[in-house]
């Protein structure tokens, strides 16, 4: 199957003088909180943007479905759903979804979705098997870009993970978990370098950290488990968390 930019010596000085004047005060006039490169947050809703993905193609309707039993109790247990599409003149059947029950209760807890050329650009996973998805994985050319997480299983996703190259970048929090953001915390060749927080509620960094001076690589997006936990407990996953903008500076000393 096909898959796929002579003036004076006193004009100088003139000239000198009165940029180092307005430079001056556009620094008194520039926003601390704000990460370079970065937009300002929504303070009515500050959270990342959802990722697009087309989940329409986990539709079963007008496509071929492939069931499979993995533990042979009569009961399917896999879904590959394969749409027809026409490549250099001949009919195919490309595969753009599997579903599967990961725990065989005969309830689906993981999805996958694929683009035409055969790359994943989507994951979920109901990591507590309550029938609600827990952690979504978006990936670009096959490569992890970024991780979304409930982690207290209550609907809302409160950990956002952006990751370059597959080494985590970037991870947002929501530690009220109200769907805002007020952790930013920034890596630095998959290292945590810097905190920034936001104590006023204005949705704007207010104070920054410095990493600890110790501590354990990040793992590689590659490296996340997406192994859910036991039917019977709602043990916390694995961290996982987040589109990757330009590194906020860092803090003045």
């Amino acid at each position: 199957m096909t898959i796929r930019l002579f003036p004076s010596l006193g004009t100088w000085l003139v000239l000198g003088t009165s940029l180092a004047l307005c430079h001056c005060a556009a620094d008194e006039k520039k926003d601390t909180n704000t990460p370079a490169g970065e937009a300002k947050k929504d303070v009515v809703d500050n959270q990342p943007k959802p990722a697009n993905v087309d989940r329409g193609r986990c539709d079963k309707n007008g496509k071929k479905v492939v069931e499979l039993d993995l533990n042979q109790d009569k009961k399917p247990d896999v879904w590959k759903i394969y749409a027809a599409t026409v490549e250099n003149g001949t009919k195919v059947d490309v595969l753009v979804c599997k579903e599967v029950d990961l725990n065989f209760d005969g309830k689906k807890d993981m999805w996958v979705y694929y683009e035409n050329n055969g790359n994943v650009n989507l994951e979920e996973f109901d990591l507590d098997f309550d029938g609600r998805v827990d952690l979504w994985t978006y990936r670009q050319n096959g490569k992890v870009v970024r991780q979304e997480l409930d982690s207290n299983y209550d609907g809302k996703t409160d950990i956002w993970k952006f990751f370059d190259n597959e080494k985590l970048a970037r991870v947002e929090i929501s530690s009220g978990r109200n769907g805002k953001v007020d952790i930013w915390e920034y890596y630095e060749g998959g290292r945590l370098d810097r905190i920034g927080y936001d104590t006023t509620g204005n949705g704007q960094i207010s104070r920054w950290d410095r990493a600890p001076d110790e501590q354990p690589a990040a793992a590689p997006a590659s490296g996340v488990s997406t192994t859910p936990p036991p039917a019977s407990t709602k043990t916390a996953p694995p961290t996982v968390t987040p589109e990757s903008t330009q590194p906020a500076p860092a803090p003045k000393k």
